[in-house]
């Protein structure tokens, strides 16, 4: 009963229980929604911090990645363009020891015929002393014959003179014309045989200037094919992409070296033509895209043909470039 008043509440009791039992529990849980909600704050905060330094990292990543592939793209662009150079090296070393061992065979054929030229006017040079000498004595043997004519005329005014000098003077006179028959014949044939001699050097002159036009020819021919193997380098053959050997070439005195570089390898080794043959036999068959890259250094010691005939028989016989164009003309035939 409280300010007179009956309480007619059933389980008074439980409800006064119950009443200090509610706000106790709403306080607890109320703290406990806050430490949640509190906790829940900081983990979205950290794992908002979190997300943005991944993302940093992430972005890092993909940079390293960019800049990594990069220099990757320029190493290979660099390494392929060193292997072009180096081949049109070898190819241009090629040509100019081609063009060296031409100008030699055209300079020896062209000392040659300046010898030939000069025993020729060595020879033409005689002649005309001979020459010379004869026609002396024809002026001498005519000189003769007209003081000999001079001495017949007087000799006939002379009509007391010996049947036996008259008779002597003609015999000398006949074998003075006689000798000036001959000395004319011998001049003649002297003649003859310098027209013929002057003949042949005319042709010695010629052949020696078309050896010098033909020197000129190869030297232009020599620029132009510079000139023209610079535009038409093949941009098809590539070392991008495959399994590159390369194989050095050199000659001392009569005896040739080799040296190899597999695709393994990380420097060159001297092996046998033999066992050249049989490591790209074996790369062939198992790579279908071996470049051969043929080093013909500048002091080789190999002549052209030699240096061009192992070229063309490790390009065509191993390189896939050289076998894919092989591949097309059999399919065009």
């Amino acid at each position: 009963m409280e300010n007179n008043f009956i309480d007619l509440r059933l389980n008074q009791q439980g409800n006064q229980g119950e009443d200090s039992f509610w706000p106790s529990f709403t306080d607890i849980m109320t703290v406990v929604v806050m430490i949640f909600l509190l906790a829940m704050v900081i983990l979205l905060l950290r794992n908002m911090e979190l997300l943005s330094q991944l993302r940093l990292s992430i972005a890092s990543e993909q940079e390293a990645l960019e800049l990594v592939r990069t220099t990757d793209e320029q190493n290979e662009t660099l390494e392929e363009r060193l292997i072009a150079r180096e081949h049109e090296i070898t190819m241009l070393r090629m040509q100019l020891m081609r063009m060296t061992e031409r100008s030699e065979e055209q300079e020896a054929a062209i000392s040659s015929q300046r010898f030939q030229i000069t025993n020729l006017s060595r020879e033409r040079d005689e002649l005309d002393n001979k020459t010379k000498a004869l026609t002396q004595e024809r002026e001498l043997l005519t000189t003769q014959v007209t003081r000999l004519n001079q001495e017949t005329s007087r000799l006939q005014n002379q009509v007391s003179e010996s049947n036996r000098n008259i008779e002597r003077l003609r015999l000398d006179l006949e074998q003075a014309t006689a000798r000036q028959e001959s000395t004319q014949q011998d001049l003649e044939q002297i003649r003859l045989t310098l027209r013929e001699k002057d003949q042949e050097l005319l042709a010695a002159l010629t052949r020696t200037q078309e050896a010098d036009e033909q020197l000129i020819d190869l030297k232009q021919d020599y620029s132009q094919l510079k000139i023209q193997y610079n535009k038409l380098l093949r941009p098809a053959r590539t070392a991008k992409g495959k399994t590159v050997v390369e194989v050095r070439y050199t000659k001392s005195g009569q005896y040739f070296r080799i040296d190899y570089k597999g695709p393994e390898d990380s420097r060159f080794s001297s092996i046998s033509r033999k066992q050249l043959e049989q490591n790209l036999s074996r790369l062939k068959r198992q790579e279908d895209n071996l470049y051969v890259k043929v080093i013909i250094p500048k002091n080789s010691g190999l002549s052209y043909n030699e240096a061009w005939s192992f070229t063309n028989h490790m390009h065509q016989n191993y390189d896939y470039y050289y076998q894919e164009e092989a591949e097309k003309e059999r399919i065009v035939e």
